[in-house]
């Protein structure tokens, strides 16, 4: 059985996914609190606020990796 490929870039991604977890963890949390008392404004803050923090984590993933694939291409795009 072929194992599948592991390069740089599926390793930074990697790195990323461990917080992702703890973060979609924390968002779900937020969101069944919020959801069991709708009406409380520091619930709502709290979920926005994990939301949030959920949000610019996936943006760094994101963008990290399409930094290295944009230098990469360059870098190919040299040769030519």
């Amino acid at each position: 059985m072929a194992t599948p490929w592991s390069g740089y870039l599926d390793d930074v991604s990697a790195k990323f996914d461990t917080g992702v977890q703890d973060l979609q963890t924390q968002v779900t949390e937020a969101l069944d609190k919020l959801a069991a008392k709708p009406s409380d404004p520091a619930l709502l803050a709290a979920y926005q606020s994990k939301l949030s923090e959920y949000n610019l984590y996936r943006n760094a993933q994101s963008n990290t990796v399409k930094v290295f694939k944009d230098i990469d291409a360059a870098i190919i795009q040299n040769f030519r």
